[in-house]
């Protein structure tokens, strides 16, 4: 991974409004709306969970879900403006652009995290240092499926289509991932669904910390799933490019 080409992307990345509006100040002011709607009152889940607390996971992890799958927008540009093939001629690595890509949605997705959490604890979330640790951690950590989900998608999309293809995966990944829709209350069919995606087991692995009963080895198995087939797809995917350029 190149330090400096990946300082260069992550320049790029804060200078860009729409990233900063849509992963890191949309997710705190939909926090907002939705603790004085429902969580103001000290309202808590059938696990003990307060709804505040809650409220604060699913908006950092809608934040986790926008900001990487925006990196993949900036490589479906890349391809069609043909800066891709340029970089080519470059020391960097195929690898290296992968990777530095990797790298750069990991950090695009943790301003929205910390942002968050600060208005969480703010407006009464109540964790030892332990517990905010292992939230954080889980959350950020939980942004790794969703930078390959954009990666995959930035190299077999057109440019002209992945803003709709990006807000469409952000949607879907959240209202059937459990973000927008409590489990306990969506209907069979919709559970099962949710339990396909990583979205809602890293919730819950990001509950763990505070609560009992998460079956933590099947949402390590399913989070890693989708890790290692993103993975294989994306590098497919890059290497059948490379040989066509």
């Amino acid at each position: 991974m190149n330090t400096r080409f990946l300082a260069l992307e992550l320049r790029r990345a804060v200078r860009n409004g729409r990233y900063l509006i849509f992963t890191v100040v949309l997710p705190t002011v939909m926090f907002l709306l939705f603790i004085n709607l429902y969580g103001g009152a000290g309202q808590r889940f059938q696990n003990g969970l307060s709804v505040t607390t809650s409220l604060m996971m699913n908006m950092a992890l809608f934040g986790v879900i926008a900001g990487p799958l925006a990196i993949g927008a900036r490589i479906a540009v890349e391809r069609g403006s043909g800066w891709q093939r340029q970089l080519r001629l470059t020391p960097l690595s195929g690898a290296g652009y992968l990777f530095t890509k990797g790298a750069l949605g990991m950090l695009v997705a943790l301003p929205g995290i910390v942002l968050v959490s600060i208005v969480g604890a703010v407006k009464g979330v109540e964790l030892g240092a332990g517990q905010w640790l292992g939230v954080l951690g889980t959350l950020w950590l939980g942004a790794v499926p969703f930078v390959l989900f954009g990666i995959v998608v930035g190299l077999l999309a057109s440019a002209d289509g992945m803003q709709a293809i990006t807000g469409l995966a952000s949607m879907l990944f959240g209202l059937l991932g459990g973000i927008w829709i409590p489990a306990d209350v969506a209907p069979e069919w919709l559970q099962s669904v949710m339990k396909v995606l990583p979205t809602y087991w890293i919730k819950q692995l990001t509950e763990a910390p505070l609560v009992s009963g998460v079956d933590v080895k099947t949402a390590l198995l399913v989070i890693g799933a989708w890790v290692v087939g993103l993975s294989v797809v994306a590098a497919r995917r890059f290497r059948a490019d490379s040989a066509r350029a």
